[in-house]
Order: C-alpha cells, then structure tokens, then sequence
C-alpha cells in the first residue's frame, strides 16, 4: 500500500495525467485521505522539533494580537496561549477534511455544466493528489526548512525568517524573501495545483481544457482565499 501511495505522489509530479489516469479506476478514497494524514503528521513533526529547541511554533509573539480570534462566519475570542491547540488540533485537521470533499465536490458539480463523466470518487483521488505537490512543498520547504529549526540555527535567531522579511537581516534579505513569498510560494505553487487540477478534472470528467482551468480557478480561489481564509489568527 505505502509502495502505490508514494508512487502516486511521485507520479503527481513527473507524469501527472498517467498518475491521474490510475487514481481514476481506484474505487476507495483511501490513498487520498493518507495524503491528509501525510501532510498532517509533517505539521505535527515540525510542532515537535519547534518545542525541542523551544521556539514558538505560531512565530513571535508581536505579530500576533491578544486575545486573537477563530471562526468561520463567526468569532470567538480567545487568548494567544489557548490558541496553539484549538488552531493546530482542532482547526487545521477540520480544514484538511474539508477541502478532501469540498473542493473535489465543487468540481465534480460545476463539470455537469458541460456534461461531465467522472463521478465524486474520481474527483476526491485525483484532485487530493494534485494538491498534493504544493502541500508537501509548503511544509517541507517553507515550514520545516526556510521558516522552521534548521534556518534558525543557522542564523541564530529563534525566528530567522520572519525576521529576514521584517528587514533585520538588512534590505537585500528582505527583498529576496518577499520575491520567494509571492513568487514562489503563492503565485507558484497556486498555479502549480490549478495546472494539475486542471490535468484531473479535464481526464476524469473528459470536458474541454478552458472549461476545466475554469472550474479549477474558481474552487481553488473559493477555497484558499475564501473560506479557509477565514480562519485568522
């Protein structure tokens, strides 16, 4: 099982519409769901290795207000120490299930306008999947190395990137990291995911490319920017 599991991970980004071809015919939902788990267990390793060496896995204490807020299409107001908790083993594992059906089922819907074939199982393993490069990307790149322990010894400070980006480091660090920020890490990976989402959907529901890189686009703009966005800290 971990064999195909990691195979399809790796499939995902070097031959993404062969991959999907073979998450199609599956008619189990469950290498999908261990891509959550996957996902999740890095978030919970690199929470760890914060803790042992004593930093704030949430970042320095001045960007974040007290109390802070968590909500939906509400709030409640809690304080920065109660935070961690409800965000990390609460909120985020929600948030994870959630995109695993909304998104695919926003897809699968929208693709009936222009008489899709595929059907929600289909949706769910290949777009799980083709969030998947980005995912890993995020929390192994961005959170574990670049944000996480082994950038802050190196630069010996216990918040070694958010500082570079508040200039600490000086202008040329700060300009460098913003450029990652939004070159790299929002507008690359977003459009990394829309490309292979736009893959998926096309080859399960069999729907022209423009009509699926629109529906694409719209449920990952909805989703990320919309009601994940919601949840602030």
């Amino acid at each position: 099982m971990l064999r195909n599991f990691f195979g399809y991970v790796w499939g995902t980004i070097v031959h993404p519409k062969k991959t999907f071809d073979e998450l199609a015919q599956l008619t189990s939902i469950r290498y999908a769901v261990m891509v959550v788990m996957l996902v999740y267990l890095l978030q919970y390793l690199n929470l760890m290795l914060f803790s042992v060496f004593g930093y704030d896995w949430l970042g320095t204490r001045r960007e974040l207000p007290d109390p802070t807020f968590v909500g939906f299409f509400g709030r409640m107001s809690i304080s920065v120490e109660d935070y961690l908790p409800i965000f990390f083993y609460v909120m985020i594992p929600l948030l994870m299930l959630l995109g695993l059906v909304i998104i695919p089922g926003l897809a699968h819907l929208l693709s009936k306008l222009w008489r899709g074939q595929g059907n929600f199982e289909q949706m769910i393993n290949t777009l799980g999947f083709a969030q998947t490069p980005a995912a890993l990307f995020a929390v192994l790149v961005n959170d574990m190395i670049l944000g996480g322990v082994p950038t802050n010894l190196i630069a010996n400070h216990p918040y070694a990137f958010t500082a570079a980006m508040n200039g600490e480091f000086g202008a040329l660090w700060s300009t460098a990291i913003w450029i990652y920020m939004f070159g790299i890490y929002m507008f690359g990976m977003g459009l990394w995911t829309i490309i292979l989402g736009t893959i998926a959907i096309q080859d399960v529901q069999r729907i022209p490319w423009w009509a699926a890189s629109l529906i694409m686009l719209f449920t990952y703009i909805l989703w990320f920017y919309g009601i994940e966005g919601m949840v602030v800290r």
